[in-house]
């Protein structure tokens, strides 16, 4: 069998993105059609304004979703997928199911 350091470990480049808090959340609803700030704020309940703006400001640096500003008053911000995102909805899928298995 095989030995990992953290850094080594096949599986934690995954982890590193959908580890923080609400992060896997985020990531579903945006994968199920809830792209606009707005719809994301409702949808998670108890998300801070602070902690969802955040979260989406870490996905779009790590190239996971992009951010499309629309110029309406008020502006509409919409957050789509790229395709290293849409690459990663597939484990998402993975885990509803797992969860749906066994919960």
């Amino acid at each position: 069998m095989e030995k990992y350091t953290l850094e080594d470990c096949p599986i934690q480049p995954v982890v590193n993105v959908i580890s923080g808090k609400w992060t896997s959340l985020i990531l579903w609803e945006i994968s199920q059609s809830h792209n606009h700030y707005g719809d994301l704020k409702r949808q998670l309940e108890g998300i801070s304004t602070r902690t969802l703006a955040t979260r989406l400001k870490t996905l779009e640096k790590q190239g996971i979703l992009d951010r499309n500003v629309f110029p309406t008053n008020p502006p509409t911000v919409e957050y789509v997928l790229t395709k290293k995102g849409m690459d990663l909805a597939p484990v998402l899928y993975a885990m509803r199911d797992w969860s749906e298995k066994y919960n």
